[in-house]
């Protein structure tokens, strides 16, 4: 399961990071105020908006999935420290 996800986030991290940097490297084509400039790449970027929105809510979910994973990763390490102790301090005659 961690390899799958490790995939899944690296394919979505270096896909938005390859769209990201493609835009800022042919810098924004423009006006001035925000509007692509007439014949330029206008089109272009609105076919690559909705996958860059894509991008950026999949690395956002990852995100919240890797912090979900953490905060379950720390009380299942609490858990399983305070079942520990109850044994040690526990009469060897319980425990069997």
């Amino acid at each position: 399961m961690r390899l799958l996800l490790g995939i899944a986030l690296g394919f979505v991290l270096g896909l938005s990071g390859y769209l990201l940097s493609r835009a800022s490297s042919r810098g924004e084509a423009g006006d001035g105020e925000g509007r692509p400039a007439a014949g330029g790449e206008g089109g272009a970027q609105e076919l690559t908006a909705p996958l860059r929105r894509a991008a950026h809510e999949a690395v956002e979910q990852a995100k919240q999935a890797w912090s979900e994973a953490q905060q379950a990763a720390r009380q299942a390490e609490q858990e399983m420290l305070a079942r520990y102790y109850r044994l040690r301090q526990a009469p060897a005659r319980e425990r069997r």
